[in-house]
């Protein structure tokens, strides 16, 4: 099995940093409104609508900020100084397969997994990749991995 460097790049780095930025910049808009409606309502006791009204769009920030974020973290965000010159091979026996959850998951663009992605742990270290298709746990896989990210390109049995 092999895997596309481009849309790991594309899917979990670059897309995630283009909606992650300008999510950070509402975060701060909403947070300084927030504060100036306060101030300004507060003063003279008049409705507070408006500072929930702040308040509501830094929640749907926050979240929309996880969602781009937590893929970020979880290696995404090694693809910016990560090549695939710079893949190892690995070979060991897989431990257990997963499938990545859906909030916070990182993006594939397969269908088998409905577009997010899989795991397999081998030698106690997590690795991600598009769908580990027929493997299970047990068998023995030679795996062409990114190092800081841990994300496979390649995987293929050792018989």
């Amino acid at each position: 099995m092999q895997f596309d460097y481009n849309i790991y790049l594309l899917d979990n780095c670059l897309y995630r940093l283009l909606f992650f930025v300008p999510t950070i910049i509402c975060l701060v808009v909403a947070t300084v409104n927030a504060v100036r409606e306060y101030h300004n309502n507060h003063s003279d006791n008049t409705s507070l609508k408006p500072v929930l009204k702040w308040i509501a769009f830094f929640v749907a920030a926050v979240i929309v900020a996880s969602a781009n974020v937590i893929p970020l973290l979880r290696g995404g965000i090694y693809l910016l100084f990560e090549t695939e010159k710079e893949a190892i091979r690995i070979t060991g026996e897989i431990e257990d397969t997963f499938e990545i959850p859906f909030f916070g998951g990182m993006k594939y663009d397969v269908d088998q997994n409905n577009g997010y992605g899989e795991g397999i742990v081998i030698d106690g270290t997590k690795y991600y990749l598009m769908t580990y298709g027929d493997y299970k746990e047990g068998d023995v896989v030679t795996i062409k991995v990114l190092p800081k990210s841990k994300l496979i390109l390649e995987m293929e049995s050792v018989r």
